[in-house]
């Protein structure tokens, strides 16, 4: 009998039948050698994005996520959310804020306080390509010990210092990760926890990246001037051009939302001005120049400049595309965005907007997002002006037929 790992090779091959390794690379837009692994059973198992690519191209309904998800011994995205009670999790948060200093005991010793800061430097590295459902229950684990050993009492003072970062960067992550897969209430209670948790010790990228969250709730709540207004805020105590560039990027958007595009040009401006090439520091997710690109498409193509916006966003697919830039979340939005660049024009693309609409309904099956579905749901507002296009017909029924973003009712 075929390991599974086997099975997923031969049916990857299989689908591609008479079809050359180079022309399919060409037609999914990969790498020919990625393909060459994938079809051969003594290698890694492929990259859930490759898989994506294949599954959308062959049009298989996921099969290939399926028998991948079987390799590595995942569950699938809806069962994996049942399995983790999101709910629960921020009840504790809440309880946590609350009493968190009543408590009396002795501190960790110092190799669990290297494990627990291993823990959240892994956390924040594999935040980008990770699936944020298997992210969370790894996250929320170290949480959990960091708060344990803060509930235990009375600690040295450079413990106290290390465990409220430790803690503080994991209810950061919660906070993110809550949101993304749907569990709003959850995720500003941990944001509150966080904060609580920034203001004990003197850590400018904490500091920064809980207003980069207070920024992203709001604006995802549709209150666009606080959502503008917490960004500046965040920007003015960041220490890092990762982080500044970031916050300019979350003001632009907000400001491209409430339709002051010369604000938002300005804030596009910043941002560009503090992209750097180089790893963010631990903790923290890095803002890369196709983080950027991706960021200014989208603001573009929102105030109307679709034609500025196109090369932006194709400059940034090609790097999510090809490795060199890494993170789903933002593959996804980039996707959307030369989307909604293709629909913005004076003369609109609507089966090439659709093409790459159809990738990000294909991404959200394997790692589903709030943000990604929340814009998905936007641009397709765009696409009703083209309801006749048959590509754009088949779309908007492959969209209208996958579930939503859902968590248990408990989460919410």
């Amino acid at each position: 009998m075929d390991s599974p790992r086997a099975t997923l090779a031969r049916r990857i091959r299989e689908l591609r039948g008479n079809l050359s390794q180079e022309a399919l690379a060409r037609r999914i837009q990969h790498d020919r050698t990625g393909i060459s692994r994938a079809e051969s059973p003594t290698e890694p198992v492929p990259s859930p994005e490759l898989i994506s690519k294949l599954d959308h191209y062959h049009g298989t309904d996921g099969e290939l996520a399926e028998l991948r998800r079987a390799v590595v011994g995942e569950v699938s995205p809806t069962d994996r959310r049942e399995l983790f009670e999101f709910g629960a999790a921020g009840l504790l948060a809440a309880k946590t804020y609350r009493d968190r200093r009543d408590r009396a005991g002795s501190g960790p010793d110092a190799l669990t306080l290297w494990e627990l800061t291993d823990a959240v430097n892994r956390h924040a590295a594999a935040f980008t390509t990770t699936p944020h459902t298997v992210m969370a229950e790894e996250v929320y684990e170290t949480w959990r010990s960091a708060k344990r050993h803060l509930d235990g009492g009375k600690v040295l003072a450079k413990t106290q210092t290390r465990l409220e970062k430790i803690a503080g960067y994991s209810a950061y992550m919660m906070c993110r990760l809550s949101f993304n897969l749907g569990a709003t209430p959850t995720s500003r209670q941990f944001l509150t926890l966080a904060g609580d948790h920034a203001e004990q010790v003197d850590d400018p990228v904490l500091t920064a990246s809980v207003a980069e969250m207070m920024s992203t709730l709001a604006f995802y709540g549709h209150a666009y001037q606080d959502a503008a207004d917490e960004a500046r805020r965040g920007a003015a105590v960041a220490d890092n051009d990762y982080t500044r560039a970031r916050l300019a990027a979350y003001e632009a958007r907000a400001l491209a939302a409430m339709g002051d595009a010369t604000g938002a040009r300005a804030a596009l401006d910043r941002m560009n001005g503090a992209v750097v090439d180089r790893p963010a520091r631990p903790g923290a997710s890095p803002f890369s120049a196709a983080s950027a690109d991706m960021f200014a498409a989208g603001v573009l193509a929102r105030i109307g400049a679709g034609r500025e916006a196109e090369p932006l966003a194709r400059a940034a697919i090609r790097a999510y595309d090809s490795g060199t830039a890494v993170g789903f979340e933002e593959h996804g939005h980039a996707l959307l965005g030369l989307s909604a660049a293709l629909l913005a024009r004076d003369d609109p693309e609507p089966e090439e907007a659709a093409a790459l609409a159809g990738r990000v309904v294909d991404m959200l099956d394997v790692q589903p997002t709030a943000s990604v579905t929340t814009k998905i749901r936007d641009v397709d507002v765009a696409f009703r002006a083209f309801s006749d296009f048959g590509p754009v017909r088949d779309y908007r029924e492959r969209l209208d037929a996958r579930p939503r973003l859902a968590l248990p009712a408990a989460a919410s």
